[in-house]
């Protein structure tokens, strides 16, 4: 999970906590390789009462990341659901709690979670507003896997763009030195790569070292403009 997601997950949190219950317990849950993780919460016994249900495989933050329902308990001293997880949150000043969750495109990401220390501490107000929290954390999170996506596609794009760099200066070395045509060159260049069984702008670089004496320097590719430098140097 990067920085800005979580600092933006933290700052959500804290806004949906100023419009509950005092004393409401609230985390963020996502899942990750290695299984579900608070990334935040609103104070430190949430992680707590989030990792028992981690550790026992139930609970209703467990049952909603499984199911994509939200899931409550109004009272987990008579819960009968998840038997050893809900006397284990009980144990821990957790009477109430509430699992909303965060769905992506039809997957759910993780979940919106509130304990509270008495029984029946969640109003459907309350309830609505962990809605709202969830729907905004989900878009936060598809914002920011959006964002990630693209510098990946960028950063694909800048290599292919050296490589080809480095290719034609060694198509260059080669049209020079056999007097051919750049497909010839081409040719040339494939044909070592397969004798050789290494990839065709290692080649390429190899020929470039050997002929100038150092490796090929890859060409320097700018940042695209954002849009609101583009429309400060539109004319008109």
């Amino acid at each position: 999970m990067t920085s800005q997601l979580a600092q933006s997950l933290r700052e959500t949190l804290t806004a949906a906590v100023c419009v509950m219950p005092a004393g409401t317990m609230v985390s963020f849950v996502l899942r990750g390789e290695g299984g579900p993780a608070t990334v935040a919460s609103s104070v430190p016994g949430a992680v707590v009462l989030d990792a028992l249900q981690f550790a026992a495989g139930a609970g209703p933050c467990p049952e909603a990341l499984e199911s994509g329902q939200a899931v409550s308990s109004a009272d987990l001293a008579s819960e009968t659901r998840w038997t050893g997880a809900a006397a284990e949150l009980a144990a821990h000043g957790a009477r109430s709690v509430h699992a909303q969750p965060l769905t992506l495109d039809g997957q759910v990401q993780g979940t919106l979670n509130l304990y509270a220390e008495q029984a029946g501490g969640f109003s459907a107000e309350t309830l609505a507003v962990a809605a709202v929290t969830a729907g905004q954390a989900a878009v936060l999170y598809h914002a920011v896997l959006r964002a990630a996506r693209l510098d990946e596609v960028i950063a694909q794009l800048r290599e292919a763009l050296n490589t080809r760099a480095i290719i034609d200066q060694a198509l260059g070395i080669i049209m020079a030195r056999r007097q051919c045509t750049a497909p010839a060159a081409f040719d040339l260049l494939r044909r070592n790569s397969q004798q050789r069984n290494v990839k065709l702008h290692q080649v390429a670089a190899d020929l470039v070292e050997a002929v100038t004496g150092r490796p090929p320097q890859p060409s320097r590719f700018g940042d695209p403009p954002t849009a609101s430098r583009a429309s400060r140097t539109a004319p008109g």
